[in-house]
């Protein structure tokens, strides 16, 4: 008899928070999510570690920050050569099948070589990260086995997004042209409307639009000056069925799972590696520390322990850190010592959690950011480190910049130095180039 639950880590790709039904998003239609977050607990304020894909995925797989890996950006990130040894050793795959799992890794992987499914303790590994994923997927999870089962289902979508513009120029990729043609057929008023948040912030830094491509596959810099309403609302349509498509594979999963009689003896874990802009800010694709980008969903169920129904908004959860040593926990694996992380067994169990942390890092090339209870602090790599102070609690949207407002001028020095502490205690070696001067 199995002591520990088998385990299935479902991952789509550049999808924000709130693009799900169950998050209150009514322009699209997300069953299988819906159903994840009916039967379990939804993690509103999950933040990843690395807003793109590559370094995103290395947090997960190892439970660092992926920058103190060489993983700012997803170039350095794929040309890490090797991982220290205790980071290595202690992988997601090789933990897990140390631990005495089966172990498989289905589709899209995006990382460095000494993290590939091949050699990083996956038995099994499946790269198609479009539709015959579920059916591969459900295939590993329906073997007989004396041992639990641990299975990584990593779709690409709605990642498709990031071909939109492509779309909107007449060029065709993985379909995207066909939903672009859809749309651009449909009267206005069937189209998504654009976000509360569409316009650029008072007091944005220029560092944001500095970094708005205007030569990426995306190029946000490039839309958020040519693009008019409609254009918005057409990429916004095209985003949000690209998320139903992907909802409609997680499901054939969940009914495989459900079939096999494994539902009631399997923890799910349902994450995206990092949101997509959305239109928000008149800005597309992501990289950006704004919520769309770094803010995802994070749901977990597991019949029996994880009371369902429940939607946590009072933890700050970085999905970077915390998933190993969450997966570690159900595993009955020792966390190990270098994790900064924290399991969140006990949170998704209900019990009394007396001291959780007070905020979350997210980074990357040209930025470090602070999301405490009530506040976001940003600051940018860039001529004079410019700085952004946001009151979460007022302004979800992020509109306004308080930096200069002498009314938070306690909260900025607050937050400069929860930011100086994190560098001292993740080790944070460019750290530097973001820490300011308290009194200034």
């Amino acid at each position: 008899m199995n002591t520990h639950p088998n385990m299935l880590f479902i991952m789509t790709d550049q999808q924000h928070a709130t693009m799900m039904s169950c998050a209150g998003n009514t322009q699209l239609q997300t069953p299988a999510m819906d159903q994840l977050a009916h039967d379990g607990i939804r993690f509103e304020n999950a933040y990843c570690t690395n807003p793109v894909c590559v370094a995103s995925r290395t947090s997960m797989a190892t439970g660092m920050m992926p920058g103190r890996l060489g993983a700012n950006d997803n170039g350095p990130g794929m040309e890490i050569e090797a991982l220290p040894r205790e980071v290595d050793q202690c992988s997601l795959g090789k933990m897990v099948k140390a631990a005495g799992y089966d172990t498989f890794y289905g589709g899209k992987v995006h990382m460095c070589q000494a993290l590939h499914p091949e050699v990083a303790g996956y038995d099994a590994y499946f790269p198609d990260d479009r539709e015959a994923l579920p059916g591969a997927c459900v295939d590993f999870i329906r073997k007989k086995r004396d041992r639990p089962f641990f299975a990584v289902a990593s779709f690409i979508n709605p990642h498709d997004i990031c071909f939109a513009h492509r779309a909107h120029n007449g060029i065709d990729t993985h379909g995207v042209l066909e939903l672009y043609r859809e749309a651009a057929a449909l009267p206005l008023d069937q189209l998504p409307p654009l976000p509360d948040n569409y316009a650029i912030p008072q007091g944005e830094p220029s560092a944001v639009d500095a970094h708005a491509s205007t030569t990426a596959i995306t190029p946000s810099g490039t839309m958020r000056r040519e693009y008019d309403e409609r254009d918005w609302r057409i990429n916004r349509w095209i985003y949000h069925r690209l998320t139903e498509q992907v909802d409609r594979h997680i499901g054939l999963i969940l009914d495989g799972l459900k079939e096999a009689g494994l539902e009631k003896d399997t923890l799910i874990l349902f994450v995206s590696d990092h949101g997509n802009m959305d239109a928000s800010h008149r800005l597309a694709s992501k990289g950006f520390y704004y919520d769309e980008s770094v803010r995802v969903p994070f749901i977990m169920k597991y019949e029996g322990e994880i009371s369902g129904g429940r939607t946590d908004r009072s933890h700050l959860i970085s999905t970077g850190l915390d998933i190993l040593p969450t997966i570690c926990d159900y595993a009955g694996i020792e966390k190990p010592t270098h994790l900064l992380g924290d399991s969140l067994r006990p949170l998704a169990s209900g019990e009394d959690v007396d001291q959780w942390r007070s905020y979350v890092v997210s980074e990357n090339g040209w930025f470090r950011m602070v999301r405490s209870s009530k506040f976001k602090y940003s600051v940018a790599r860039a001529a004079g480190g410019q700085e952004c102070l946001v009151d979460m609690n007022n302004d979800r949207g992020e509109m306004q910049n308080l930096v200069l407002d002498p009314l938070f001028h306690n909260e900025l020095v607050a937050h400069r130095r929860l930011l100086a502490e994190w560098i001292e205690i993740s080790g944070d070696k460019e750290g530097a180039h973001y820490t300011r001067d308290e009194n200034i």
